[in-house]
């Protein structure tokens, strides 16, 4: 136990222990003492009674003999009571020879008295360590209240001798320790390498210039993972200490705060967002510059408002968010601004609260941003998903939507009609000029609907070249009336270049709802099937959905599944139609046919299933079959010498419109092995007038050494110019003519006209569909030299084919 530091008053009397063995002089000298003014708390005659006195009486002074005989040993005594009291000792001893001094000098005595002593000599020396002890207790309690305040800052003491090379640290100092520390000594090479390199060459010039020196700097402790600390530094080299004295503190926390303050200042004046900080009762303190950018408001006019005062618009659907949130919660909300200028913009808002280190809210911090382009963007999006980009007209999702909000309605009261209007002639357009005409007519063509269009009508485009009206008016005579204006507007030519032009017809199918479908599915199909009745009508026209319809329709979509089902499981055939002399009837050729026997439909005519193909997209696809099959069965019978002469085949408008064509047949004869002269292909004249570019098709066709035949010459509208332009061999006069060309004046003025243009133009002739010897006499008469029909032989399956020649 430490024993409190005695205090002692000049103007009161001295309290004296005195420890001697010998009980004459310790009175004697007890005696004296009190003669001179002294208290003597006490006499003891043993080093243990003397340490227990002391804790006891806490005298000002104690005069220690140092002999204490069988009691022990007075320096013994001192140096126990030095550890637990601040008590000054005075030696008395008989003895002063040189190992007694240097102990007793171990113990900082205050005073060293040899006996016998004298009065005098022992008054001056009590009354010198009296006056020692008050003037190191004065320096002592100095120290002790400036530790204090060290301790209370949180701050230390640093010291440099002059001629040291030793730091001397005293009080608080955390890098090194995180209690107070007292004479912790390190080297001065040692504490700069803890310090910044501009830290360092201020304190060296300090060391070596004097002078004064205030920093704040980094201390960094060894290791890389070691956490870096700061340090607030003062000092000044004091010339008559011969010493460089300063004080540090531990500034981490602040200098860490100031950092955080200076990126927050940092965020506050460059965010984009709008910042508005306020006070416990939500009035503005400050704003940052993005909110006088984004609102006009200086933030002089609105400091200590509240925000509804003159930034909220507050519609009848917008939260409260400063009202509805506490305030220390967290909240945010989309809500309705207006600027400086009185316009208006959606903001997503959100407000949190700002504590202290008592968790106590202080202030509130309101930010938002201008979400005006982000509602923009999901208006053009939702615009998209229902619109078709190219037109601007309505699209798939469009359609449903107005076609589910058709009100319920009995069989007979109709509310509503459906147009399902497709383009004739545009796919030619398109692939010939390119797209960027098509989308052009598209366009264009959205344009004239629009222009047609009355007040509750809506339009839009399915994609390709289909649209659809929906048109609100159920009367038969506006259905007219709109139908024939749609007819003529899309009939209207469209300039696409100076002194060109493309035109293009419509087909449209009418569905009245509910009596024609009372679904949006049904009614939709209703209109399409018309549609497609108004192209088989010859295009150009409209036509109104009747029951009947419904059966073709289900007959080509059957046929359609069909075909599907037929390429896949091996349901086509070819069969084999001879081509003869009409002379000698020998046999020259044939031609190869497709045939389909469906296993749920049975026999299906190529009438029946061929402009399906050609409707649905499976021509080619058919096309590319027919022409392999052929050219590899034909090239096979002609090496086995089972045929000879040539192999015709039919090829539509719409293989001949594919790009790919004529590699496609390059690489079949090829792969058949088949000479090209061997190969006549028949294309009608309704290619010739479909087909952009047809005589650059069949020039290049030609090149290959393949030869080419107008099928159903005669049928179509070819002139005369393209017939002496195209690269043909063979002309192909038409059953039509040579069915009524024994009795039919006219037939047989045709026939004899296509003989002469076929001599003029230097191309042979061939008839089809010749049944009887009457036919074949006034053909041959006619000038017609070769010929194919039931009179010879029908088309045949290739073993009755080959069984059949094998009997010429």
């Amino acid at each position: 136990m430490t024993a409190p530091t005695p205090t002692m008053d000049a103007n009161v009397r001295a309290r004296i222990l005195v420890v001697e063995d010998e009980r004459i002089v310790a009175l004697d000298l007890k005696l004296t003492l009190e003669s001179l003014g002294f208290h003597v708390v006490g006499t003891a005659s043993s080093q243990d009674e003397a340490v227990l006195l002391t804790m006891s009486y806490q005298p000002d002074l104690i005069l220690m003999d140092i002999n204490l005989g069988n009691g022990g040993d007075g320096i013994v005594a001192a140096d126990e009571i030095a550890r637990f009291a601040d008590v000054p000792v005075v030696f008395l001893t008989a003895y002063a020879d040189n190992d007694i001094l240097r102990r007793a000098g171990e113990v900082a005595p205050y005073g060293y008295l040899v006996k016998p002593v004298r009065q005098r000599e022992l008054n001056a020396t009590v009354q010198m360590a009296l006056a020692r002890v008050r003037a190191s207790r004065g320096r002592m309690e100095a120290e002790r209240r400036l530790r204090l305040a060290l301790d209370t800052a949180k701050m230390g003491v640093v010291t440099l001798t002059q001629g040291t090379d030793l730091i001397e640290i005293d009080g608080h100092f955390p890098p090194i320790a995180d209690r107070s520390v007292r004479g912790l000594r390190m080297e001065v090479s040692e504490f700069l390498l803890h310090l910044t390199a501009d830290a360092q060459a201020k304190v060296r010039h300090l060391l070596e210039q004097g002078g004064d020196l205030h920093l704040v700097t980094r201390w960094q402790l060894p290791g890389a993972d070691s956490p870096t600390r700061w340090l607030e530094v003062h000092a000044s080299h004091f010339a008559q200490e011969r010493a460089v004295v300063g004080i540090c503190r531990d500034v981490t926390v602040q200098v860490e705060q100031e950092e955080a303050l200076r990126q927050a200042s940092v965020v506050f004046d460059s965010a984009a967002d709008a910042i508005l900080i306020l006070d416990t009762q939500s009035r503005v303190t400050t704003a940052n510059p993005a909110f006088t950018r984004l609102t006009g408001w200086p933030t002089a006019e609105i400091r200590g408002r509240h925000p509804n005062e003159f930034l909220h618009a507050r519609r009848n659907s917008d939260r409260e968010l400063l009202v509805d949130t506490p305030v220390d919660f967290l909240g945010h909300a989309e809500v309705m601004c207006q600027r400086h200028d009185g316009t208006a913009f959606p903001a997503w808002e959100h407000v949190a609260p700002v504590r202290d280190d008592a968790f106590v809210v202080t202030y509130r911090v309101l930010t938002f941003t201008d979400i005006s382009a982000l509602r923009l963007a999901e208006s053009r999006v939702r615009h998209l998903a229902y619109h078709d980009p190219l037109t601007g007209l309505g699209n798939r999702n469009k359609l449903r939507d107005l076609l589910g909000g058709l009100p319920e309605s009995k069989v007979d009261d109709d509310t509503a009609v459906l147009f399902f209007l497709d383009l004739d002639g545009f796919k030619v357009i398109n692939d010939s000029l390119g797209h960027d005409v098509g989308d052009a007519l598209l366009i264009d063509i959205a344009d004239r609907i629009r222009s047609v269009l009355r007040q509750g009508d809506e339009a839009v485009r399915l994609g390709g070249d289909e649209f659809v009206l929906l048109i609100r008016s159920g009367r038969d005579g506006d259905v007219d009336v709109l139908a024939r204006r749609l007819l003529d507007k899309v009939r209207d030519p469209l300039s696409i270049a100076a002194g060109s032009s493309v035109q293009v017809s419509a087909s449209i199918g009418i569905a009245v709802y509910p009596r024609d479908g009372s679904t949006p599915d049904a009614l939709l199909r209703s209109a399409d099937i018309a549609m497609y009745a108004a192209k088989a009508a010859g295009r150009n026209r409209y036509a109104r959905y009747h029951a009947n319809m419904a059966e073709a329709a289900n007959e080509r979509l059957t046929i359609e599944q069909g075909l599907l089902h037929a390429m896949a499981n091996s349901e086509l055939s070819l069969h084999w139609q001879p081509q003869l002399t009409l002379e000698g009837r020998s046999v020259i050729g044939a031609e190869a046919l497709l045939r389909w026997n469906s296993e749920k439909l049975g026999a299906i005519s190529p009438d029946r299933f061929i402009p399906v193909a050609e409707e649905c997209g499976l021509i080619q696809a058919l096309g590319r079959w027919v022409l392999r099959q052929a050219l590899t069965t034909w090239a096979q019978w002609l090496r086995a010498g089972l045929v000879q002469g040539r192999l015709a085949v039919n090829v539509s408008a719409l293989q001949l419109q594919d790009k790919q064509f004529i590699e496609d047949l390059a690489h079949e004869l090829e792969a058949a092995q088949l000479n090209p002269k061997d190969l006549e292909i028949e294309v009608t004249e309704t290619a010739l007038q479909r087909v952009p570019n047809i005589e650059q098709t069949l020039a290049r066709i030609a090149e290959l050494g393949v030869r080419i035949a107008l099928d159903d010459f005669g049928t179509g509208y070819s002139s005369l110019s393209m017939l002496k332009l195209l690269p043909l061999h063979r002309l192909k006069v038409d059953r039509a003519f040579v069915r009524d060309v024994v009795a039919n004046p006219s037939d047989q003025a045709i026939v004899r006209a296509i003989v002469a243009m076929a001599d003029a133009l230097g191309l042979e002739l061939i008839a089809e569909g010749v049944e009887d010897e009457r036919q074949r006499d006034w053909l041959l008469h006619l000038g017609v030299s070769e010929a194919q029909g039931w009179l010879f032989a029908r088309a045949m399956s290739a073993p009755d084919f080959l069984a059949w020649l094998r009997t010429r």
